[in-house]
């Protein structure tokens, strides 16, 4: 019985473990923050700045809209909107 329920705990700290990790992994998706089609140069550029002083990661897709991490939204609302 012991031996059972040692495989038990195993099986439940893996998957706790594994939980943990995906949660952590969501932070990393990107999303987009700003549409290229409400945005001219200048408040690209603004952005641009805004999201480094912050130290905000961001990539720019194929359309140029500008994507941030679901984990820095809350900051980048706040501060780059």
């Amino acid at each position: 019985m012991n031996k059972y329920r040692r495989i038990l705990v195993s099986i439940f700290l893996l998957f706790l473990i594994s939980g943990c990790n995906q949660q952590n992994d969501k932070g990393n998706v990107f999303f987009i923050f700003a549409n290229n089609e409400n945005m001219n140069d200048e408040l690209r550029e603004y952005l641009f700045k805004c999201l480094n002083t912050e130290g905000i990661e961001y990539r720019v897709d194929k359309d140029k809209n500008v994507l941030i991490q679901e984990k820095d939204s809350d900051l980048a609302v706040v501060r780059c909107s």
